[in-house]
């Protein structure tokens, strides 16, 4: 399955002209330069305001982001292959040993990886010249315990050097639970421990230096999304239920739970935090070499073996039934359900490869890329079970749990890709960005279809279909810019990608019909650079067609059926970016962006099994779920001597809750804000407060609703739902030190 929630809502403007993201390079004194938010918005790009714990905030450019959230690079590789079950925050985190962040725009990231939307890139300390490290403790008010450590140094005086470094997070979240059913750090429990060799040395006719890093990763939780219940209101607003505070009490029902086996066909209990984790280990051999005809040649080879399962609760809706209490007595209430689906321990191997060949020579500066990339997962099985709670802060399971939910699929990826880039100065005032991507794609393996499945048999035990699949995928980038006077100029971009399939489309045991996704875009716009603000205004469309999602609909009688669709989704959008100094040391970025993403080609019908009559739906049209139309993001910030404070507000307007379009969230603020202070050069004490207005809003999607329709929907005034929601308001405290 597991684009379970078919949008995850953070958008961030499609991000205007950037050059080569990460350049170190100072422009040159003849050089085109157009400042935007995206060339220093890295720290930004960090704050995320769903969870303290799973990576960047999603950069979304108006198609829904996956599951896996932000495509993330360390050392110019994917993370992780495919982001589930190992999705990237189990084996990756911002660290001591991250010593660089790059940010690539939508073109970028189709040239270089194959893959829709923004990237974060990092990299990591491979050894440095003389000794020296850095050490950073954080904290906050519910109880966190982070520490991360780095330091490196010479081993010889030939060029010989090395880099050690550990991170470690111990996540009690932000609600109280039950300890002796739920462990204090529910929420996330991850060490990190990485080390790197690196070889300078010189050759006749160039230099250059090979790198051999190592990271091991330990990592689990309960909690992928965050639920509570609240009493929604026709406006779009919602209220806390008697006795439940939103982000402040538990709405997770013990951390043990039973499945049926999917082996031995047996009820088998587990442990929603132990029994789910990943524990990886990932090896790097980096070359890089630069010969003395300025040609650049440099290599990465990565080899990540790991066993990763995935513990992840949907609530599918809340509804009034009769059911006897732990306690034996009869009664009448809310009951809501949930569908726990519990992905055992997967091993994967990848082994995935860089090689580039690059020069800036003349007015052009040209690289030459080739990835090849082998995925392996080994029967990945998610055992699933519905059961119902009730509706209240450390809720009870009651009644008995409905077993045969279950997942399968096994089998091998692989992705053989030539790119190609140059950035062409074809005059002082006209700059081109090319770029194209010719990938060759294949799967094999099989899965379990629903049409063979046999109740009597353990699920493992069924009729295994064949995957056989092929696709030659393409990607294509052009961005220009013009300069028509010192200050002023016009820029424009259009980019082309192919996106085929994985074998997790096969998981939830439909037949996908896999298709290759096109996915087009284009945008135009202005830029203005003032010595006091720098302004980009663009306009920008961008489609994908043959999109493929696994669903959860949820009937009247609060039955789930999960159905693989295929839709469209178009949008076309207006962003307007200002990078301002009106004062000595102190900086203003704004961002406003207008746009209205649509479904495009969604209608099917739902079918609930017997004795449920199938509902039709047609969603086109109507917009993307928990997208806003209008965007603001105001970013000030001021240093004084070693004293600097800052704030980021992002606004979203009212989302769509649901499919149909007949339930709504109100525009919301998400607030972050804070300072930090040298005590001397090496000596940092920092403090970020999240959620400052205190928000206890909803945001995302209503459990079980899609489906409603209008009528419906306007009964819904005054119920009792539950959905996912932005952290509490947070303040996390820390220090740095570097020596």
């Amino acid at each position: 399955m597991k684009r379970i929630i078919v949008n995850i809502s953070m958008l961030v403007a499609l991000a205007a002209y950037t050059g080569n993201a990460g350049a170190q390079e100072p422009a040159g004194k003849d050089s085109l330069k157009v400042t935007t938010a995206e060339q220093k918005s890295d720290r930004n790009v960090m704050l995320n305001a769903a969870s303290a714990n799973s990576g960047p905030r999603n950069v979304n450019i108006g198609l829904p982001a996956s599951v896996g959230g932000t495509t993330v690079l360390e050392n110019d590789l994917p993370v992780v292959y495919f982001f589930w079950p190992e999705m990237p925050f189990k084996s990756w985190r911002m660290d001591a040993m991250t010593n660089g962040v790059s940010l690539l725009d939508l073109g970028q990231t189709a040239i270089n990886i194959g893959d829709v939307g923004f990237s974060v890139g990092t990299y990591n300390n491979m050894g440095t010249d003389k000794f020296g490290g850095n050490v950073g403790l954080n904290s906050n008010h519910f109880g966190l315990l982070n520490g991360t450590v780095n330091f490196s140094g010479p081993l010889t005086k030939r060029g010989l050097k090395f880099s050690l470094g550990a991170f470690v997070n111990y996540d009690p979240g932000t609600y109280k639970v039950n300890k002796t059913d739920i462990d204090r750090y529910y929420n996330d429990q991850t060490q990190l421990y990485k080390a790197a060799l690196t070889q300078d040395y010189k050759f006749q006719g160039g230099e250059g230096s090979i790198s051999a890093f190592y990271k091991y990763s330990n990592s689990k939780s309960m909690t992928m999304q965050q639920y509570a219940p609240y009493r929604y209101n026709l406006d779009g607003s919602v209220d806390e239920i008697d006795g439940f505070k939103i982000g402040s009490d538990n709405y997770l029902s013990g951390q043990k739970f039973k499945v049926k086996d999917a082996e031995t066909g047996s009820i088998a209990e587990r442990d929603a935090l132990n029994d789910y984790g990943t524990e990886s280990h990932t090896f790097d051999l980096i070359g890089k070499n630069k010969l003395d005809n300025g040609l650049n040649l440099n290599f990465i080879v990565r080899y990540h073996t790991a066993k990763s399962g995935m513990y992840l609760p949907i609530m599918t809706g809340i509804s009034e039934q009769t059911y006897t209490d732990a306690t034996g007595n009869q009664k009448t209430g809310n009951l809501q359900g949930v569908m726990a689906l519990a992905s055992r321990k997967t091993p994967v191997k990848s082994l995935t490869s860089l090689f580039e060949i690059g020069k800036k020579s003349g007015n052009h500066d040209w690289k030459i890329g080739v990835n090849q990339w082998m995925y392996d997962i080994d029967k990945f099985t998610t055992e699933g079970v519905i059961y119902n709670q009730t509706v209240e802060a450390n809720p009870q399971r009651v009644g008995d749990n409905i077993y045969g939910i279950a997942e399968y699929h096994n089998g091998t990826e692989n992705k053989t890709a030539l790119f190609l880039t140059d950035k062409w100065d074809i005059a002082n005032v006209l700059t081109l960005n090319l770029g194209a991507r010719f990938e060759y794609q294949s799967l094999r393996g099989d899965f379990i279809d629903n049409n063979d499945v046999i109740a009597d048999i353990p699920y493992l035990s069924n009729k295994k279909t064949d995957i056989d699949k092929d696709w030659f995928n393409k990607a294509f980038m052009l961005n220009a810019v013009y300069k028509m006077t010192r200050n002023f100029g016009l820029l424009g971009e259009a980019t082309y990608n192919e996106q085929a399939g994985h074998l997790e489309n096969y998981s939830a045991g439909n037949e996908p019909n896999l298709k290759k996704s096109k996915i087009p875009g284009a945008g135009f716009g202005v830029f203005y650079n003032h010595s006091m603000f720098s302004l980009v205004s663009k306009a920008t469309y961008i489609k994908r067609d043959e999109y493929r999602s696994t669903v959860n609909f949820t009937s009247s009688k609060g039955t789930v059926a999960r159905p693989t669709v295929a839709y469209d989704i178009e949008t076309i959008g207006w962003t307007t970016d200002i990078m301002a100094t009106p004062v000595k040391n102190f900086n203003l970025h704004f961002l406003l962006t207008l746009q209205a993403p649509k479904y495009k080609n969604y209608s099917g019908t739902v079918n609930f099994g017997a004795g449920e009559t199938p509902v039709d739906y047609n969603f086109t049209d109507n917009i993307v779920t928990g997208v806003s139309k209008v965007l603001i993001e105001i970013d000030p910030s001021y240093q004084w001597k070693d004293l600097r404070v800052w704030a980021s507000a992002r606004y979203f307007s009212k989302q769509y809750a649901n499919l149909t379009n007949s339930l709504t969230f109100k525009g919301r603020w998400e607030t972050f804000a804070g300072a930090s202070y040298f005590l001397g050069k090496n000596l940092e004490f920092n403090a970020t407060v999240v959620n400052l207005l205190n928000q206890r809003g909803a945001q995302g999607t209503i459990s079980g609703a899609d489906l409603y329709t209008k009528e419906e929907a306007e009964k819904m005034d005054g119920a009792i739902l539950s959905g996912t929601y932005i952290r509490p308001f947070t303040v996390e405290f820390g220090m740095k030190y570097k020596f």
